[in-house]
Formats: C-alpha cells, structure tokens, sequence
C-alpha cells in the first residue's frame, strides 16, 4: 500500500496565495536561517476530521475496553470459575440483577441440589489465589497493552505514520469476532436448578471458551497498547504548535468518552445481563472496522514525509490539513525541528544509554508510570468492587459507577482549555500533590467504615464515593492527557520512536501490575491498598517538580534548554 495520500487541496479548500508546489531546495533551509513564525495555526475541517477518525477508531474502542469490563465482571468471574447459570453470582450487585432478570431466589437451601445454583463460596485461604485468577482478563488486557506499546517502534520503522494506524484496527476486530464467539458455545440458561446432564451440557466447551475470552483481551490490549503510539504520534504530527497540545490531548478525551458509553452500555438495562455481555465487549469492533476504511481519506503525516525526504507530498499534506496554501513557514519549522538529513534514527538501546536523552526519558517514564500507579484504572477497571467496599449496594453502584465517567469526562474537556492556557506542568505539579491528601483520607473513610454495621455505612460510602470522584478530577486535568502530549514534545526526531514506545511500555507495565495486584491487595489488606497508590504518588511529585520542564507552544531547542 501507498504510504503517502495522493491528495491535493481544491481551490475552494485554500485561501488566495501562492498555488505553486514548494521545491525541494525551499524546505532544504539551514538551521541556521532565521526561523519565521507559521500562520495558519488554527482549526480547520480537515483536521477535525483527521482527529475524529483516528481516535473513534483507536482511542475511543480503547476507553470501551478499559470502562467496560468493569460492569461485566459480575458475569465473567462466575463463567470463567466454570459456572455459567444466571442464580450463580457472589456480589450483591450481581445478585440484584439475578433477581430482578432471572428471578433468581437466594434464601432457598433446597435448591442446590446439584450445586450449581448458588455460587460455591471461595474458602477464605484461597482469596487471594482466587483474586489472582478473576483478575486474569484484565490482566492479559494489560500484557497485551504493554506488548502493543512497546512494538510502536517497529511499525514506525516499516510503516508510515497512517498506516501504522491502519495496521492496529484488524486486531480489535479479531478481538470482538472471538468475544461474541465465547458466550455462544459455553453458558448456562437454566432459571432452576439445574440437573446434571444440563450442567454437562452447558460446560462441554468451557475450556475453548474461556481460551478464546483471553485471546480475545490480549488483543484488544495490544491494539490499545499500539494506539497509544501510532495515534499519538499521529496527532502530535498533524497538529499547528499552538495547538498542539490541545490535539495531543484529543486522544485522551477519546478515552474518557470511550469509558463512559462502555459503562452506560454495560448498565443491566442494555447489555450488561448474564446473557448479552460478550456483545457488551464486542460491539467496539465495528468502530474498528469503519475506521479501517475512512483512515485512507485522511492525509499523511507531514513531519514523517519530511523525514523521508518527499518534502513535496510534506506540502501538499500539510496544504490538506491547513486548508491553505500559505504554509511555508511552518514546513521550514517542521524541517528544521526534523533535521532529517544529519540524524539517524536510534533504537531503544542507544536512547537509554544516550546522557543526552537522560532527562527527556526519566521524566517520560515517570510521568506515564505515575499515570497508572496513581491508582485510575484501579477505579475503572474494578470500580464495582470499590463501592461495594465503601458501602453502597444495589443498583446504587451503577450510579456511581456513572458518576465516575461523567465526572472524568466533565474534567477531560476542561483540561482540553487549560493545556494551552495554563501549560503542562501546572496541571502536573498542583494535582499530584492534592491526590496524595485525597488518597489519605479515601483510605481513612474506607478503613472506618468498614468498621461499621451493613445498615449504617451509606453516609460514609457517599464520602467515599466523593473522594473517588474528586481523585478523578484531579487526574483527568493533568495525568490524564499531559503525559501522552509531553512524550510525544520533548523527544528529539532521531529518538522519537524509541522514547514513546519505551514510556507507553513502562505506562502499560504499570497498568499491568495494578491489574494483577489490585484484587489480591485489596483482599489482604482492605482499603490500606490506597497508601501503596499514595506512596508512587509522592515520588512522582518530587522528581517532576525539580525535572520536568514547561512544553506549552515551544520548539525542542527549547524545551531541552530547561536541563542544560
């Protein structure tokens, strides 16, 4: 496939200038030239289209597939222990919906006969092993991520920057074709208590089942890992320097948008039912596959044309999505940042041992890490359990479970206003010191309260839930979008692809240990697991407040000045 979009801008796309196409010779400038500033640096149609299908189908499928497991687990944590009927759920939750769906009755001895009606309950020595095991979806999700993340590289070596794009949609689709598989050839309908041929019946295929259910989250992390790098750098290289963070963090908002329709498809009144929710996880797919066919009507990254040497397709993609011919000052810019004809393109060895990379990549990966040891997916990925802890029951934890995607995106737009106003490292510094008092008194109001009777701990849990949502607040202003636009600013050309596969690696590492180790923490320790969240917290304040640089509108030479 072409990796470069055959495209022109039509008269009526362009302002009155010079139509001409720029020569080589005119982008081929010095370093030394005096740099003039680009105009056009502004929306237009164009670009918002570009965004819009690039994050729909990447970003967006990714925020699914982080918020909306987390509504299903329910369901899956049964299914994958080996039992499929609709009366056999642990958590109130879960059994509020057997009773009001499959009237599912849980005062009734004498009907499990077969034991296969009420959930076996987990011995308490076994919790923790037992924890491991039901995490294991979200687990394989983070693997999965941490894998895409860290072959960015390599699809940027052999690809170009939409196609790289291109090549991370199939493995969503995979993904959701094999979801949708799972719940066909392993469940359990029964309302009553089941008698064992049925149970045999029902379990025939389990095995395969479950086997295609973990194939089916590897996948879709490791096209979510992957879109953190190919999307971002996508964004990154299409957008005007003053907007560059404002587009940057567009992947971001995807995200949240993304986790939010997942949590309100997988309320029990749409999919989130004991026999609709592998379609609840699957229906993503069909972004993927729209937006595998509208990625080729969106042009070429024009910084990546540059470093390819085509500096004429550079200036017919960047006319496209500037909707203007005057864009010579901004491709001399681009060429000049780029410097594509003195540097080579370095691995990820070379970036870690290099001390001119030092500090571009510790406060890189310590800004990604601090994003997920910050405790956040621990909210989205097993906030049900979360307020089943603080004390709320029934159908009251969908409603706080959608008071967090409300309230995530709410704050996602407006550090949308505040990345270009305030600048980064503000949103950085100030929020990370107030989430380490919010995680101290989360846990003091959890830890109390799970001192108290079952019918007096709503008052608390509403605290609780009110800490939750102001750590969700705090995080999507800042550690939400900035570190996916600061790795993608502070990196020169030569080290670009190494650098952000490297802190997308290390985001998604972190995101992997909280999966892993959230549930079994959270069993031997209750709501004292929230101090560990502190703890990283803490270090990510003190570090980044001596290291980390402001990137708001400013070009490399710059931002690289701050550790000189």
């Amino acid at each position: 496939m072409s990796s470069v979009q055959e495209e022109s801008v039509g008269d009526d796309d362009v302002t009155p200038s010079n139509s001409q196409t720029i020569p080589e010779t005119t982008v081929a400038l010095s370093t030394n030239d005096t740099l003039v500033e680009p105009i056009n640096q502004k929306w237009t149609t164009s670009l918002l289209m570009s965004i819009i299908i690039v994050v729909a189908s990447t970003s967006f499928v990714m925020g699914v597939n982080i918020g909306g497991p987390n509504l299903y687990n329910g369901f899956v944590t049964p299914w994958a222990r080996g039992y499929p009927f609709p009366c056999q759920k642990e958590d109130n939750t879960p059994q509020w919906i057997a009773r009001e769906w499959w009237n599912c009755v849980y005062n009734d001895t004498g009907k499990n006969e077969n034991g296969f009606y009420y959930l076996p309950e987990v011995p308490k020595n076994q919790l923790i092993t037992q924890g491991l095991q039901d995490s294991l979806h979200n687990v394989l999700f983070v693997i999965g991520g941490f894998i895409g993340a860290y072959s960015g590289q390599y699809w940027y070596k052999y690809l170009s920057r939409r196609n790289a794009i291109f090549a991370n949609m199939p493995f969503q689709i995979i993904a959701s074709v094999f979801m949708i598989i799972t719940l066909y050839i392993y469940h359990g309908y029964e309302k009553d208590d089941p008698n064992q041929k049925t149970i045999d019946k029902a379990r025939k295929h389990k095995d395969v089942a479950i086997a295609f259910f973990y194939i089916s989250r590897f996948l879709s992390g490791f096209a979510a890992g992957m879109c953190c790098v190919v999307s971002t750098s996508y964004l990154n290289e299409i957008s005007p320097r003053a907007l560059r963070g404002t587009v940057g963090s567009c992947h971001q908002l995807a995200i949240v948008i993304g986790i939010l329709i997942g949590q309100i498809i997988g309320l029990p009144w749409i999919l989130g039912r004991h026999n609709t929710w592998n379609w609840g996880m699957a229906w993503v797919g069909l972004l993927s596959l729209i937006g595998a066919v509208f990625i080729w009507t969106l042009p070429e990254s024009p910084r990546w044309l540059i470093q390819q040497r085509k500096p004429n397709e550079a200036a017919q993609s960047l006319r496209k999505l500037r909707q203007s011919n005057d864009i010579e000052s901004e491709l001399i810019e681009i060429e000049q940042e780029e410097t594509v004809t003195a540097k080579e393109e370095l691995g990820i060895g070379k970036v870690l041992s290099s001390k001119e990379f030092r500090w571009p990549l510790i406060t890189s990966l310590l800004l990604n890490a601090a994003q997920q040891l910050s405790g956040i997916n621990a909210v989205f990925f097993y906030s049900r359990d979360m307020f089943t802890l603080a004390g709320l029951r029934d159908e009251k934890v969908f409603w706080g479970i959608l008071a967090t995607g409300v309230i995530n995106l709410i704050a996602t737009l407006v550090a949308l206003k505040l990345i270009e106003l305030w600048g980064r490292r503000p949103l950085i510094i100030w929020p990370l010191a107030a989430i380490i008092g919010v995680m101290i008194g989360l846990t003091i109001f959890i830890v109390v309260n799970g001192k108290n009777a079952e019918n007096q701990r709503e008052a608390l849990a509403i605290v609780s839930i009110v800490f939750i949502l102001i750590f969700i607040i705090l995080f999507a202003i800042g550690l939400g979008p900035i570190p996916y636009v600061f790795s993608n600013e502070v990196f020169a050309v030569e080290a670009r692809a190494a650098g952000l596969s490297l802190a997308m690696f290390v985001n998604w590492f972190c995101n992997f240990l909280v999966a892993l180790l959230f549930l079994p923490l959270q069993s031997a320790i209750g709501g004292y697991v929230f101090l560990i969240f502190c703890i990283f917290v803490a270090i990510a304040f003190v570090v980044l407040f001596f290291k980390m640089p402001e990137t708001k509108s400013k070009i490399l030479p710059e931002i690289e000045a701050f550790w000189k």
